[in-house]
Parts: structure tokens; C-alpha cells; sequence
């Protein structure tokens, strides 16, 4: 192979790679990063937009933990065309802010609104 078939090549691959590693982003996401030994969060109430559920214990799921620097589990992150828009983290209680779903809720209505 030459040379510009090869630099070809990798070009593909480093953007096949890049794309599909985001794919848990797109368009407007909800992404749970969690562990058997914390609160149980549903995702369902978001069940219109993409979600997607990350296990700490899953040795797959380890990339997304680092990439998206995830401190404290539970950690609800809202993405819009892969950019962050909001997270909700646990912290050292292992448990989410009780009010949390309410300010989630308005971040997602505010991306809605911005649509039209």
C-alpha cells in the first residue's frame, strides 16, 4: 500500500472511531453513569429522548467513566448534539439532590423551546 492509501485508511478509522464513541450524545441525551451500591435512578420519565445507562461495574463501560470525568455515582448528565449541557452529581452521599428532576426537567424544556 502506499503512502496516501494508508494515511487514508487511519483518517477513516480515527473517524469512525471518534463518531461512534459518541454516539450516547446525540441530539438531546440523558446518560446515567452508575453502580449496584447506590441509590436506584429510572430513567424512564426521559424515555422521549435518548438514554442511556452506564454501570460502573461493567469493565465496557470504563471509557465513558474517565472521557466524561465522572467523580461521584450516581451522575445525571444532559447532553444536546454532543455538547454538556447539564449534570446532577451525587456526591459524597451517594444519593441525587431531591429536587434534582426539577431543574433537569427545565434544562430539557429550555433545549425544546430553542428548537422552535
Amino acid at each position: 500500500m502506499n503512502l496516501k492509501i494508508r494515511i487514508c485508511v487511519l483518517l477513516t478509522v480515527l473517524f469512525v472511531s471518534t463518531v461512534s464513541s459518541q454516539y450516547y450524545k446525540d441530539n438531546i441525551s440523558v446518560v446515567l453513569f452508575k453502580a449496584s451500591f447506590v441509590e436506584d435512578v429510572s430513567l424512564k420519565e426521559y424515555k422521549e429522548h435518548n438514554t442511556h445507562i452506564f454501570d460502573f461495574e461493567n469493565s465496557k463501560h470504563e471509557e465513558y467513566f474517565t472521557d466524561e470525568g465522572i467523580e461521584f455515582l450516581p451522575t445525571i448528565i444532559l447532553y444536546n448534539n454532543g455538547k454538556e449541557i447539564y449534570r446532577v452529581e451525587a456526591g459524597i452521599t451517594l444519593r441525587l439532590p431531591e429536587d434534582y428532576e426539577v431543574e433537569f426537567q427545565k434544562q430539557i424544556d429550555k433545549l425544546l423551546e430553542d428548537r422552535f
